[in-house]
């Protein structure tokens, strides 16, 4: 017998997309849980974090309340929590999901990141930050294609005007998104423009608040997203969509770490890290080994498919309770204590 949606009682972001996939019609679930070709990248994100196990500690003299506030780009985006909604698109889900996962502001202060592709149809860009309470930043993305270069620029110029307290470029998508071995026809119309140090300059210059670069996955392209104006960097292989056969964004994390704070030039840039989080253990993980703020991608298109109401704010639910727990266990009284000590190399 069937069990009305409704009645479900769902404590994991697994169960979720386990549930999700029953819903949604098999093709937008390749488009939303696939992987570029033979998948081997997508898969290396998610093993990657087996690769660490955490440290238990005990006889700490600690309460069970762990302090996961933080700040980021000098106190100017404030967050309750060091992970929040990724700047994916949510269209292909239902038109108005956007607008569903803008709710999490009701129980989170936490920054939400808009991409520009993602904004419903009839709806402007400037009219999202007043959808949310001051206090609750949102970062908005954007992508270049050919047929939108000038206006990308624009938007960006500004963006502050509208309310959003930073911008993302996206760097990493020139050739598309690959589901399988093919280009799913939700994008197949996109001509992305292929994004150079050029633009990056230019976006730098379009903006006074903080600027984040997306997609970086090597050393060498970290120190030049710094060096030619970024603020931060979101170390991420776009879920695994991108190219096949690729490192785990949690592999090339604690090395591109390692390079940014060994320069003067780098040293405060602004580490956030996405790529096949599931659980607070692999927030835990990603924080131990350098990140400041980790994003959530396929977690918040499972939520919205489970329940368009409430399914956003339910998955930040499920990973806050399992990032405190699991932070306790370690010893943490603050997350801002977080360090590569926790961790043991399985």
């Amino acid at each position: 017998m069937d069990v009305p949606l409704s009645k479900l009682r769902l404590n994991s972001v697994d169960e979720y997309e386990r549930e999700a996939k029953k819903l949604l019609a098999q093709d937008l679930v390749n488009y939303i849980y696939g992987g570029t070709e033979s998948g081997a990248t997508l898969t290396r994100n998610r093993e990657a974090f087996g690769k660490y196990l955490l440290k238990r500690r005990v006889l700490q003299d600690i309460e069970k309340d762990v302090r996961t506030e933080t700040s980021y780009f000098e106190g100017k985006i404030k967050s309750e929590l060091p992970f929040f909604p990724s700047c994916i698109n949510t269209i292909p889900l239902y038109p108005k999901a956007c607008l569903d996962v803008l709710k999490i502001s009701k129980s989170f202060k936490v920054p939400i990141f808009i991409s520009d592709i993602a904004i419903p149809p009839g709806m402007e860009a400037s009219e999202l930050p007043s959808l949310v309470p001051a206090d609750v930043p949102l970062i908005w993305q954007f992508y270049i294609f050919e047929e939108n270069y000038d206006a990308v620029f624009k938007h960006a110029k500004l963006a502050q005007r509208y309310g959003y307290r930073g911008v993302v470029l996206t760097v990493d998508a020139d050739l598309n998104v690959k589901i399988g071995d093919e280009i799913p026809v939700e994008v197949r119309e996109r001509n992305f423009h292929i994004t150079r140090i050029s633009e990056v300059k230019k976006m730098r210059d379009s903006v006074s608040i903080p600027f984040i670069v997306k997609g970086i996955m090597s050393l060498e392209d970290a120190v030049v997203a710094i060096e030619n104006g970024a603020d931060g960097i979101i170390v991420s292989n776009h879920g695994g969509r991108i190219m096949d056969s690729g490192q785990s964004s949690l592999e090339v994390l604690p090395r591109i770490v390692k390079q940014l704070k060994s320069k003067k030039s780098t040293r405060k840039a602004e580490i956030f890290f996405d790529g096949g989080i599931r659980r607070g253990t692999d927030i835990l993980k990603a924080l131990a080994l350098g990140a400041r703020g980790c994003l959530l991608g396929r977690p918040m298109f499972s939520g919205l498919a489970v329940d368009r109401e409430n399914g956003a704010a339910s998955i930040m639910s499920i990973l806050k309770d399992e990032l405190i727990r699991d932070a306790f266990l370690c010893g943490l009284r603050d997350l801002s204590d977080v360090s590569p000590k926790i961790l043991i190399e399985a």
